[in-house]
């Protein structure tokens, strides 16, 4: 192969931005950032190895490497101190993004730009709730506060949304609450703030005029890149669509307009006099890169938008080189910039459905070029490319949503023309008409009108069962596997036989997560904070054991963790669901479990109204694959509703027990220590989080647990667990272990083998876990 040759470039630019993207990723799985010593060791044994291969790929290994180690270190070190956590501080700043509002409740980002702490310095942004605001809070508002902060924690459960992942990469140094609050005169950052103030007045000019919330929501998505008014529904239907893409101003969506702005500027150059024709492509590239800009600055130039921009300037110098650049340079050129630019980029999954969105406009250019038209061919080489475009999202859609579009292809042949070609100039062009009094309101229905169009066909294809499938998420080998064949599968290259490489992606729908083996239960209780939600898995069966609550605020335990936790396990069934008792942190996401798995048996407690449920009584019993399960409360008769009458379940293998509690008081415990009933369990979970009206001394001593599984909220406002029954489990000999500070808990037992428990942070400690400051099990 000739050194020179545009193929050999192409590789060795794919080599580097392979490299660069490997450090990365492997920086990603440690525990943390690397350390004085282990940076040393990785600089010095990447100059060996350069020197030794004679390539630069070590370098690039390590550089990228060491730039996100860094970078993780810089952002630790600008997060709140553990030993503050929980204090008042007053702060001064300005919400520098678009807030939430619920019922009685804002939350909302606060840009600091004054502290009287200087223990805060070094944090820049605050994630803040304000209960009953006594003003408005929007987009640029600036303020003086009084807040509470603590660490950034969220809850850690298998699949579903990573709050807490998402608050370090938003550089997120505290949250809290507001204790008390004005607004405030000037607090500096006036051109941002100004800015930000704009796009709020554009966004709520489009909401006033548009057709409907729907509408409203899509133009403002598609307008200024503001996606805080969809809703669950919303982005349910984007993904069994496969459309999320459409909605998020990344690649996509600033490729259009610079393309457009090229095309349109180019065709005008050259229609000027004399010499100055030559520099057309000078010209067309400014005015591409000028309007692309402008787009990603009204769009709040988010990170997304700022890679498509370095993407973009690559493209622009190739086209000004007078050069042709292939796909795969241009691609590996910007991944580097890209990753050095933005060491995080490649841990979210719009850095891959970016460089997605920019190869698909890549290859519509080429084809564009090669002459391609509306023909009968061009009409299949674009359905071919539609394809290839849904197929290498796959794998990604898969691991970071852990759900899978089967209608994408078809759904997006038609949907990306629509927006690009018709809701995108119509949106942006009715945005801009508004500074006419009487013009731009008619044209902002009139682009509501494509949006509700489209949005009521995604609506009505999302509900269609089979329109997408859920796949566990746990498996980082499947995913691995079929990345590669897609890679292999893309043609770029000239191997035969390529589209072989397609069945590397066939385990990932095909193989499924099975169950424990026979005569072994697999419990998770999952952390949903203050409440309970355990699933107990067989070989061949799942069962519930209550949902966690939901809240005003619209945050709902089963929809967003119960059902998440299931699929990641790898069930798109449940065989029973057990809902102890009616309070709203046991009970709170039944509706959404049930809504989601309406063909599960339903077992309640007797103050519970669901509907088609039978109610737990003491003594039923049944056995799953050599697991028996039985209930010991409450008993029949008996009269005390509420915690008491709490459904208690027992499920023991040949070698031990897990005692599932509810929130059983001492009422309840004295019922089943009078009715001398088999309670000794290894493991149980603590009754009523740990509060001081359950776990009486006798029950404690009559379980001989050597687990005690307190489910309760870090730093919860009652104190659980309590001190005085956190010490009586232990004097029993139990440790104690509770969600809140390990995450979601593993327990297995049977099978003749030691039974494990394990907690998620312990287990998967990820670098954006705040540092272990109290006991976490």
């Amino acid at each position: 192969m000739n050194p020179g040759s545009p193929l050999s470039a192409a590789a060795h630019l794919a080599t580097a931005a392979g490299a660069v993207l490997a450090g990365s990723l492997l920086v990603q799985q440690l525990p943390g950032p690397l350390g004085a010593v282990e940076s040393g060791v990785v600089g010095l044994v990447s100059v060996l190895l350069a020197l030794r291969l004679s390539s630069s790929l070590p370098l690039w290994f390590a550089f990228s490497m060491l730039n996100l180690s860094s970078a993780i270190e810089q952002r630790i070190e600008s997060r709140l101190p553990a030993a503050m956590s929980g204090s008042d501080y007053s702060v001064s700043g300005w919400v520098d993004s678009f807030p939430a509002h619920t019922t009685g409740q804002v939350s909302f980002s606060l840009r600091v730009t004054h502290s009287g702490n200087s223990s805060l310095r070094n944090i820049e942004r605050l994630r803040l709730s304000w209960y009953d605001p006594p003003q408005d809070i929007d987009a640029g508002t600036a303020l003086d506060l009084t807040v509470r902060l603590r660490v950034p924690r969220g809850l850690s459960n298998p699949g579903g949304f990573d709050y807490e992942k998402w608050l370090f990469l938003e550089g997120y140094g505290a949250v809290g609450y507001v204790r008390d609050g004005k607004l405030a005169r000037d607090v500096g950052d006036n051109l941002a703030r100004g800015w930000l103030g704009l796009r709020a007045a554009i966004s709520r000019r489009l909401i006033a005029n548009a057709p409907g919330d729907d509408a409203g929501a899509m133009l403002t998505a598609l307008a200024i890149g503001e996606r805080h008014l969809f809703d669950d529904k919303h982005w349910q239907a984007f993904r069994r669509t496969g459309t999320s893409h459409l909605v998020a101003i990344s690649g996509l969506h600033i490729g259009l307009i610079a393309s457009f702005s090229f095309w349109l500027m180019r065709k005008l150059w050259l229609l000027l006099p004399g010499s100055i024709r030559h520099y057309d492509l000078y010209g067309a590239a400014a005015s591409s890169l000028v309007c692309a800009s402008l787009y990603a600055l009204l769009a709040g130039f988010g990170v997304p938008a700022q890679r498509a921009l370095l993407m973009l300037a690559v493209a622009l110098a190739a086209v000004l080189s007078r050069r042709r650049i292939s796909m795969i340079s241009g691609l590996s050129t910007a991944a580097i910039f890209v990753l050095l630019w933005d060491p995080f980029a490649s841990s979210s999954a719009s850095f891959w459905l970016s460089f997605m969105a920019v190869a698909l406009l890549w290859q519509l250019a080429e084809m564009r070029m090669a002459g391609w038209d509306f023909s009968a061919s061009g009409i299949i080489a674009s359905a071919a490319l539609q394809w290839r475009l849904c197929l290498g999202l796959v794998p990604v859609t898969a691991f970071f949503f852990g759900e899978i579009s089967l209608i994408a292809p078809i759904v997006n042949f038609f949907a990306i023309p629509y927006v690009s070609l018709a809701l995108v100039p119509a949106t942006l062009i009715s945005s801009m008409a508004l500074v006419f009094d009487g013009v731009g309101e008619p044209m902002v229905r009139s682009a509501g009108e494509l949006a509700n169009a489209m949005w009521l066909i995604l609506e009505w294809l999302a509900a269609w069962n089979w329109s997408a499938i859920v796949l566990p998420t746990n498996d980082r080998v499947l995913f691995f596997l079929a990345i590669v064949g897609v890679i292999l599968m893309v043609p770029v290259h000239p191997l035969p036989g390529r589209y072989l490489a397609l069945l590397a992606t066939i385990p990932l729908f095909t193989t499924r997560v099975g169950g424990p083996g026979f005569g072994i239960a697999k419990t998770t209780v999952l952390d949903v904070g203050h409440g309970l939600a355990v699933i107990v898995e067989t070989r061949e069966h799942v069962l519930l054991f209550d949902s966690g609550p939901r809240y005003p605020s619209g945050f709902d335990s089963g929809a967003d963790i119960v059902v998440p936790a299931l699929h990641a396990l790898g069930y798109d069934a449940v065989d029973t669901i057990v809902i102890s008792h009616s309070d709203n942190d046991h009970a709170g996401g039944a509706p959404a479990v049930i809504a989601h798995y309406p063909e599960a048996a339903l077992i309640t407690g007797p103050d519970v109204s669901l509907p088609d449920s039978m109610i737990c009584s003491a003594g039923a019993s049944w056995v799953w694959d050599g697991v028996d399960f039985e209930f010991l409360h409450p008993p029949s008769g008996f009269r005390s509703l509420g915690n008491d009458s709490s459904c208690v379940l027992r499920v023991s293998t040949a070698d031990d027990a897990i005692l599932l509690t509810g929130d059983v008081e001492q009422a309840g415990e004295r019922s089943m220590l009078d009715r001398s009933i088999e309670l000794d369990s290894g493991i149980v979970i603590v009754p009523h989080h740990g509060s001081a009206t359950s776990s009486s001394e006798a029950f404690v001593d009559a379980i001989g647990a050597a687990y005690a599984i307190v489910s309760a909220g870090r730093d919860n406002r009652w104190g659980f667990p309590r001190p005085e029954v956190q010490r009586r489990w232990e004097i029993a000999s139990a440790r104690v272990v509770t969600t809140g500070h390990g995450g979601a808990v593993t327990i297995i037992i049977g099978g003749a083998a030691e039974t494990t428990v394990v907690t998620r942070r312990e287990s998967r400690r990820r670098y954006w876990f705040p540092a272990p400051d109290g006991p976490s099990g």
